[in-house]
């Protein structure tokens, strides 16, 4: 026992004791142990002692005399008694091969405390030796096995308790292959070291490590902690390491090496770590007493360290508090025990206990839960709100148990534990909230507080004023550019209180003075006259008051023309002929989406005039297609909103295009013919709009019509001229004639056919097989054929004939026209011969 009382193996009971000094035992705790030591040992299990707990309460004073109680913990208490069975195996044979390690192991016992186990071989003692080891397990290993090894082996334990003495049944060991050669054999470890646990503050701790080779007399066994050679500790033909006073600072991982010197097999290396605990040590404890008030929350602090970290657990009055099932009990990550909503029957001895692997250690607290009478320790104050806002009327208390909170206005219940009217919210600290607050709210409030002590209470007046609003607020607006912008604010508002107009614009405050176009009306309103643009923004409207501040806005816009299209740049299109593409850069739209470009058009300096007049708003690019070739033209546009058509932008650069050979062929050709080898061609110049360029002049082809012969050409370089006369032709021959225009970009386009004949011309052959024949002595008739038609150059109309005596100088007879091609002629002669010419044209 730690303090006065009875020992372990004494009755447990109640008993009536006067101490020297009562108040020093009162509310104090005990705790009674068995040495707290492990029974472990084969056969017996795991046994250990459990924590005693004596627990004094004060049970009456009258006379000075304290009535002692004492509990202990459930289960039974051992008492520490040796104890030993007997061996169980029974007899065992086992054999090895030659040269390598037999492992003999301890049979098994029962027993408590463990005992001393000793070898023995034909009853002789087995001493460690550089080829024998006995292990800490008690093990018998015998290094390098040679025949004379072989023999019966026996155990015998000795219990230090009570003098116990038994033998264990014989292990027969057989050597095999005796006789074979003694080849090296390469280092083996036999038992490893083992992962160890050990507390700190312990005496020592060893590690063992056994090995076996051939020849075992080469073999040598090395020990190092986190790969650094060790040189102290080392025993037992290096088959053990020895820790004395193992503290923190030796635990880590050790291994041990065996080594076969003067040899090329390799060595071999097993480890093992060794853990150090340490007993756990309180590093904050509770205080000796605690006294706390109902209801409330308390805090009993208990935190412990240790390796491993300890585990907590606590006691109220000598059982374990369960915290799992108590829902008031918690216990915080640092080991401390908080209990929640305290009651009387809280009051108690708590114990806290750390325990851990290495031990445990306890502490202890008297808690003692009060009642108080309420007192509130912070009341309500006389306030004033506005209406729909919240207030908040304090009625902070103190007193156990914690008092009960009633608010009331009158005889009316607002607020309570069991009561809770609309909008009336009661706190967690007592005090009420009212949100929103009404008008009908103003009033005296009273807070009520009580417990099984007693009454506390307080009161206050709250007023209510009505909310000062804007019920008109001003809205958007868009004027145009020179007019007056008006926009409202209308208040309403407690009679109670004043108001005043604050105006911002962007916000920055507005100041009237010294600011002829900005007018405040008495109803709150701005005017802004002569607006432009600098007046455009957001315009708030501030209201203030002591019945509360108000604010809206609204956003001015002051629309304009729009300003004109910026850049314009007016190109050739590499992408289509005869066009121009015309860009620009979007202009300022007067603070009104644009409607439509409006696009003009100069050509060859001609006046402006009106190429598209709707051109898209979203657009900064036009193609202006079907432009005439050989042509200068200039651009300018103009934005157009609601307010009205902007300014022109800047002319464009005069962009010409490249001319063209004529597209249209010369106009109202006509062919008449002059001679018979001569024809005059007319004609007048292509329209001029497809003219694509200055003319230069004019081709004229033509050849004998309907007949498969090349053209002839004639050129006129003066565009001027527009008729020629075609010269050396065949007499009374159809020509087909062209003309065309051209310009310095070439030839244009041929005029349609015109087809014209030369004029007729005398036939170049006389009638052929002219005959005369005298029908009587008067009349001759003549006759003739027809000359080739290639030769009669023109229309045959007839024939003349001529008739003259032979030797005649007169005139003689002739017939103008004949269209036959024979004639009779009466002579004015009247001679019977007379000799004739003839002569017959055509």
């Amino acid at each position: 026992m730690e303090e006065g009382g009875s020992g372990v193996g004494d009755d447990v009971g109640a008993e009536s004791v006067q101490p020297s000094d009562g108040a020093s035992m009162l509310g104090k705790a005990f705790k009674a142990e068995c040495g707290q030591e492990e029974i472990q040992a084969q056969g017996f299990g795991k046994r250990e002692c459990r924590p005693v707990v004596l627990e004094l309460r004060r049970a009456a004073e009258s006379s000075g005399r304290l009535t002692e109680h004492r509990s202990w913990t459930s289960g039974p208490l051992f008492t520490c008694q040796g104890d030993m069975g007997s061996f169980e195996e029974s007899e065992k044979h086992q054999s090895v091969a030659h040269g390598e390690a037999a492992v003999i192991r301890a049979p098994r016992i029962a027993s408590f405390p463990r005992p001393q186990v000793t070898w023995f071989r034909d009853g002789r003692k087995i001493p460690p030796s550089s080829r024998i080891a006995i292990t800490l397990e008690n093990t018998l290993v015998i290094l390098s096995t040679v025949a004379p090894d072989a023999g019966r082996y026996y155990a015998q334990a000795v219990n230090d308790k009570n003098g116990d003495n038994k033998t264990s049944q014989p292990i027969t060991l057989a050597v095999e292959n005796v006789g074979g050669p003694a080849d090296p054999i390469a280092p083996t470890i036999i038992i490893p070291p083992k992962n160890t646990s050990v507390v700190a503050g312990t005496s020592e701790v060893t590690m063992e490590c056994v090995a076996n080779a051939r020849p075992l007399m080469k073999l040598h066994i090395i020990w190092k902690k986190d790969g650094v050679l060790l040189s102290s500790g080392i025993s037992d033909y290096n088959r053990r390491l020895t820790i004395p006073n193992p503290t923190g600072n030796d635990a880590g991982y050790y291994e041990c090496e065996a080594i076969l010197r003067s040899s090329g097999a390799p060595s071999v290396v097993r480890g093992a770590y060794l853990s150090v605990l340490e007993p756990p040590q309180f590093v904050k404890e509770p205080e000796r007493h605690i006294t706390a008030e109902m209801e409330k929350v308390v805090d009993v602090p208990c935190r412990a360290k240790g390796v491993p970290p300890p585990s907590i657990t606590w006691y109220k009055d000598s059982a374990v508090v369960e915290v799992g099932r108590l829902s008031r009990f918690r216990q915080r990550g640092d080991g401390g025990l908080q209990i929640s909503g305290l009651v009387p029957d809280d009051t108690g001895m708590f114990q806290c206990f750390a325990r851990n692997a290495a031990g445990e250690v306890q502490t202890s607290t008297y808690l003692a839960v009060t009642s108080i009478a309420p007192n509130i320790t912070r009341g309500p104050l006389d306030s004033t709100v506005i209406d729909g806002m919240s207030v908040v009327l304090a009625c902070e208390t103190s007193g156990a148990p914690r008092p009960a909170i009633t608010w009331q206005k009158g005889e009316r219940i607002l607020a309570s534990g069991s009561v809770q009217l609309p909008r009336f919210t009661l706190l967690e600290s007592g005090s009420l909230l009212v949100s929103p607050t009404h008008t009908s709210d103003a009033g005296t409030y009273t807070c009520l507080a009580t417990n099984s002590r007693g009454v506390d209470e307080a009161s206050a007046d709250l007023v209510v004023w009505a909310r000062t609003r804007i019920t008109k607020p001003p809205q958007d607006q868009s004027v145009i550019k020179g007019t007056q912008a008006s926009m409202m604010c209308g208040v309403t508002h407690d009679p109670r209180v004043t108001v005043r107009y604050v105006w911002e614009k962007d916000g920055a405050t507005l100041s009237m003075e010294g600011n002829t176009r900005t007018r405040l009306d008495r109803n709150g309103s701005l005017h802004i006259s002569q607006t432009w643009s600098g007046d455009i923004g957001t315009y708030t409207c501030r209201v203030l008051s002591a019945g509360g501040n108000d604010s809206r806005s609204a956003h001015l816009r002051v629309r304009q023309l729009p300003h004109a299209p910026e850049h314009p740049v007016a190109t050739l299109s590499a992408a289509e002929r005869r066009a121009i593409n015309l860009t620009w850069a979007k202009p300022f739209d007067g603070n009104s989406p644009l409607i439509r470009y409006v696009l003009e058009m100069s050509e060859n300096n001609a006046p402006w005039t009106v190429l598209l007049a709707s051109v898209d708003p979203e657009a900064t690019s036009v193609m202006v297609k079907g432009l005439v070739p050989a042509r200068s033209y200039q651009f300018r546009l103009c934005a157009v909103n609601d307010v009205g058509k902007g300014q022109f932008s800047k002319d464009t650069e005069r962009v010409s295009l490249p001319e063209e050979p004529p597209t249209a062929p010369p106009q109202n050709v006509i062919a008449s013919g002059r001679t018979n080898q001569s024809i005059m061609i007319q004609w007048q110049p292509p329209p001029e709009s497809h003219q694509n360029g200055i003319l230069k002049g004019y081709i004229i082809r033509y050849c004998l019509a309907g007949l498969p012969v090349g053209y002839q050409f004639k050129n006129i370089t003066d565009a001027d001229v527009n008729n020629l006369l075609l010269e050396d032709l065949i007499i009374w021959t159809n020509y087909e004639i062209e003309v065309a225009a051209y310009n310095s970009a070439g030839l244009g386009v041929y005029s349609s056919k015109v087809t014209e004949w030369t004029l007729q011309g005398v036939p170049t052959v006389p009638p052929g097989n002219v005959h005369a024949e005298a029908t009587n002595s008067t009349t001759i008739r003549f006759t003739w054929n027809a000359p080739s038609p290639q030769f009669i150059n023109g229309i045959n109309q007839g024939y003349k004939v001529h008739v003259q005596a032979a030797g005649s100088t007169d005139a003689g007879l002739s017939v103008p026209q004949c269209r036959e091609q024979s004639v009779s002629m009466s002579l004015p002669y009247k001679q019977n011969q007379v000799c004739f010419r003839l002569r017959i044209p055509t």
